[in-house]
């Protein structure tokens, strides 16, 4: 059986729309974004110590992506990424690639008192422009960042912890990812 994996940012990735502190109403803003990361996949899943539960059918891809985030929170973006090929014990089950793809999804920023930002992403939807599964449509569950800095009118955002989500493919292949992700925002001008 052979494993397919692509990398979506979100990313994958996503980018938030930038609201007022709790217990306002949003204040939605125009902004462009750009995303990379690094994901392990493994279509087995993965044990609480977030290692994958076969290491045989495990991989990693690495991403990059921009997109731009409209007044309603609606996001798109473009990217690319780079797939190795499975490692660990076993036959090897996923060959190495590279991707193009674009995606949409729904992103928000809230604000606590205490000037903490949380990003959400929900879920996304894509399609594949270039490399092995081009044309091919897939999704991606949300997942949270947390606001790391704030400078000269740019957010960076990442996870204390890694982001888990779950891939899914046109045609029912799904498997885990364990991410890693940085996010930054540039408000449009």
């Amino acid at each position: 059986m052979r494993t397919v994996f692509f990398s979506c940012l979100l990313a994958a990735l996503a980018a938030p729309a930038l609201a007022d502190p709790a217990g306002t109403s949003p204040n939605a803003s125009t902004f462009t974004f750009s995303a990379s990361g690094t994901c392990l996949a493994s279509p087995a899943g993965f044990n609480a110590k977030l290692e994958p539960v076969n290491t045989g059918v495990a991989w990693t891809t690495s991403f990059t992506s921009n997109g731009s985030v409209d007044d309603h929170g609606a996001a798109t973006e473009v990217g690319q990424s780079v797939d190795t090929a499975s490692f660990g014990v076993g036959p090897r089950m996923h060959s190495p690639a590279a991707h193009a793809y674009n995606g949409t999804f729904t992103v928000s920023i809230s604000e606590t008192a205490d000037n903490e930002a949380v990003f959400r992403a929900g879920a996304a939807n894509g399609t594949f422009t270039a490399g092995p599964f081009a044309g091919r449509s897939f999704s991606l569950t949300g997942f949270e960042l947390k606001r790391l800095v704030r400078h000269d009118g740019t957010d960076v955002y990442g996870g204390a912890s890694p982001v888990t989500q779950t891939v899914s493919l046109a045609g029912g292949a799904k498997f885990e990812r364990v991410c890693a992700l940085t996010l930054s925002i540039f408000p449009r001008r």
